[in-house]
């Protein structure tokens, strides 16, 4: 696994110039946009480069040759859920850093600490956002899986619309805030934690059941 991770960083260091403008975009976002924009930008791009990974293995009848290498495709399978966690957590992090940053060469701490809670929700969304798309790529490749994923989410958004008007959200939220913090925090970690690993279980499941 070691060395499948080794390999995606340095394919990923092959980018650099990518990564430097998405970095320079955030920055710029910056001076222009609420710092809630900047932690969403660069964890929703980054959070890509694990999906593409996925296609640049697949390119070039690449799969066969991979798995020549003494790995299993669980193990490959583990690779990219992790992958995409520390993508997603680097990310999120440079986000975080430079919305501080920009708070605190702005004097504007209050806006940074009010939007804290909708920055630190960004992570746990785009890691239950890997969770739904990875196995969709995997079952039906990279270029069929972006086009099933914009149809699974274009369904999701319109049952969450549907149901946003038939329930009453400022109730929910009201209920939310009835609970402590930290309990409320748990909760989301426990289940983004739950729906990571029993994604990764239904990805390495297609995974073997794939013919290469």
């Amino acid at each position: 696994m070691k060395g499948l991770f080794v390999k995606d960083i340095r394919m990923m260091m092959g980018q650099k110039k990518f990564f430097c403008l998405v970095f320079l975009m955030a920055v710029v976002l910056n001076f222009s946009s609420d710092s809630v924009y900047v932690v969403y930008y660069l964890t929703f791009v980054c959070s890509f480069f694990a999906m593409n990974s996925i296609s640049y293995d697949e390119a070039d009848n690449g799969y066969p040759f991979l798995f020549t290498l003494p790995i299993d495709r669980s193990i490959y399978v583990r690779e990219k859920y992790l992958f995409g966690i520390a993508l997603n957590v680097s990310s999120w992090l440079a986000g975080m850093c430079v919305a501080l940053i920009f708070a605190v060469v702005k004097n504007n701490i209050p806006a940074f600490t009010e939007n804290i809670l909708a920055m630190a929700l960004m992570l746990p969304v785009m890691l239950i956002f890997n969770s739904v798309v990875f196995p969709l790529i995997f079952k039906f490749g990279s270029e069929k899986g972006k086009i099933v994923m914009l149809c699974v989410f274009g369904i999701a958004f319109f049952i969450g619309y549907m149901l946003s008007r038939l329930m009453n959200l400022e109730k929910l939220i009201h209920t939310a805030n009835g609970y402590p913090a930290s309990v409320l925090a748990l909760s989301l970690v426990a289940v983004t934690v739950l729906i990571l690993i029993v994604s990764c279980a239904v990805s390495v499941m297609i995974m073997k059941k794939k013919e290469l």
